[in-house]
């Protein structure tokens, strides 16, 4: 029987695309065997036959307005969510921090989240897991410009610079935006195996698979 890792992305207004889309896509374009790849190109591999399943889902379940314009429709709202595996938070500018960090339904169930599952955070996500304290005295990382914010107003947080991402069991946190995808594609092999992380990395044309 094949192993399948149920993947839920957190959506929100104003959040940056690429820091969902970026593991959005390494999730989706894993699969166990270098044969599968054609299929799911061709759109002949069975859902069933992926490692992982991957949705989306905002607070609400109405369609948010990310960062830039872009309009999502998420696939399900913490109502009726089913449960997942791996939570992915992206980040967004300031706008979104400030929304999120003051919408206390969002920061209660994010708080909850890293008993069962394992959290990763994509840039400014961190403060969203920082707030709901999940980085309380660990390791974590987020977008360059936004390490000192993190450093100074979360004490309880040893905050790392110049990495790509900080594995903390339960938690990984990941620098600025296009980390998230370094950081998905570290998920996938420890997850399932290296040789799928460096085949997922070379189905999408990704220089380096884990690091």
């Amino acid at each position: 029987m094949i192993m399948q890792f149920q993947v839920g992305i957190l959506l929100f207004d104003d959040v940056d695309v690429l820091d969902f889309a970026g593991p959005y896509e390494v999730f989706n374009l894993t699969t166990y065997h270098d044969s599968d790849v054609n299929k799911l190109f061709r759109n002949q591999l069975k859902a069933e036959d992926k490692p992982f399943t991957v949705r989306t889902f905002s607070k609400d379940g109405r369609p948010i307005r990310a960062h830039n314009g872009l309009t999502v429709l998420p696939d399900y709202s913490f109502e009726n969510m089913p449960p997942f595996d791996v939570i992915v938070v992206p980040g967004g500018p300031f706008s979104a921090i400030t929304s999120v960090h003051s919408d206390q339904v969002i920061m209660n169930w994010l708080s909850q989240q890293a008993k069962n599952n394992l959290v990763i955070s994509v840039c400014t996500g961190a403060l969203f897991l920082a707030e709901a304290n999940l980085l309380h005295g660990k390791r974590a990382t987020t977008h360059k410009s936004a390490v000192d914010l993190l450093e100074r107003k979360y004490s309880n947080v040893d905050v790392v610079r110049n990495m790509k991402f900080v594995d903390q069991g339960n938690v990984i946190t990941s620098a600025g935006i296009s980390s998230g995808i370094n950081m998905a594609l570290y998920v996938v092999k420890n997850l399932i195996s290296e040789e799928a992380a460096v085949r997922t990395a070379h189905t999408i044309e990704f220089e380096k698979a884990t690091e």
